[in-house]
């Protein structure tokens, strides 16, 4: 029987998310679990769930099934074992390797497996992380040049006031229906290495074993609320274009309970009409006339801390460069401290001359 995309087994797009994968996923198995739907083909339905989100949850399983499609993720038949030097007629218990080093290779690090007598179980003892928030902030080039404190709107999970995060109305919770309490639930799949149990997160209570007696009106038992706030940040002087500030803590609540994700804070600086950046150094250009470039003199040029003259010696060549220095970018964690400015100075020439002004050139010329 041809087997159906694992995307649209789950309803998402190729490009989803594993955030989005995961919510696709929960929906579904509670949709489809056979303790709850009685309908014929529940169950077959709910192992196409369980297999669709085990490939796609993974990233080299999805990987190699973006590419190659379900041949890509399918295992080795008892026939495919027949150039390994007799693998069949040796014992498990005469191996000196490790079986649930093979399990990870074939089927990930975050299942658990039940092979005849032999039992392992990956129970979450600790407290999930909740997921990372990225955000993009814009800043023109000057604004980057000087420390800015700004606030900028996110939205994020954090914990349900009403019920303190736990999910419960009355702040009794007991053992999840599905799992029993155990956080996991068993399915059977076929291996070269024979029947085997695979065992994955609860959809129902998300792997933690307990779920409300009644769910919070607010939060409808998932312990959080999605909110929008302001989140005040410091950037600091001589911030750059792609340079990415994290804040410990600022990111999603997970389900539960737990450690907050991070927030991740990327600065998009604008370029300057005028000023060209080069780590901490900033450079420019400058057009002198031709008495100036020849005779010497001044000539009034901008940086980032205001004009200043520079002074042109006589017979300066143009592509001559000068530097300023301390007149740079402000190198970040020391304020105190700047690049340099480095200007090239271009000399002018006319394109048209009055009649005036090319009798003393040709006076000059001769």
């Amino acid at each position: 029987m041809n087997k159906r995309d694992y995307y649209e087994v789950l309803g998402v797009s190729k490009d989803a998310s594993l955030q989005d994968i995961k919510k696709a996923y929960r929906k579904l198995a509670r949709k489809y679990h056979p303790d709850h739907n009685k309908e014929e083909g529940s169950d077959e339905k709910f192992r196409e769930v369980q297999e669709a989100y085990e490939v796609l949850s993974d990233e080299t399983k999805r990987k190699a099934y973006d590419q190659h499609g379900h041949a890509g993720t399918e295992g080795f038949s008892a026939g495919d074992m027949s150039g390994m030097g007799g693998f069949g007629s040796y014992g498990f218990d005469d191996m000196h390797f490790d079986m649930g080093d093979i399990f990870n290779q074939f089927f990930g690090g975050s299942a658990g497996f039940d092979f005849g007598t032999r039992r392992s179980s990956r129970k979450r003892n600790t407290k999930q992380k909740g997921a990372d928030l990225k955000y993009k902030v814009r800043l023109n080039f000057m604004e980057a040049m000087e420390e800015q404190n700004i606030s900028i709107k996110i939205s994020r999970d954090v914990s349900c006031e009403k019920c303190s995060g736990t999910g419960s109305k009355t702040n009794k919770m007991k053992d999840c229906d599905t799992c029993g309490g155990a956080g996991q639930v068993k399915r059977m799949q076929d291996s070269f290495l024979g029947r085997i149990a695979m065992v994955t997160e609860c959809p129902d209570c998300e792997s933690r074993g307990r779920i409300p007696e009644e769910n919070c009106p607010d939060c409808n038992g998932a312990g959080i609320v999605n909110k929008e706030e302001d989140f005040k940040l410091k950037i600091p002087a001589g911030a750059y274009d792609g340079m990415t500030l994290r804040f410990g803590g600022g990111g999603n609540v997970p389900p539960g309970g737990g450690e907050s994700g991070d927030l991740y804070v990327e600065l998009m600086v604008e370029p300057h009409e005028q000023f060209e950046r080069r780590g901490d150094d900033i450079y420019s250009e400058v057009s002198v006339d031709i008495p100036t470039a020849v005779l010497g003199g001044k000539t009034k040029v901008q940086t980032i801390l205001g004009d200043v003259d520079l002074k042109i010696p006589a017979g300066t060549q143009s592509g001559t460069v000068f530097k300023l220095k301390r007149k740079g970018a402000p190198v970040i964690g020391h304020p105190s401290r700047r690049g340099d400015h480095y200007v090239k100075v271009n000399v002018h020439i006319p394109e048209k001359l009055s009649k005036e002004e090319k009798k003393i050139w040709e006076m000059l010329k001769k």
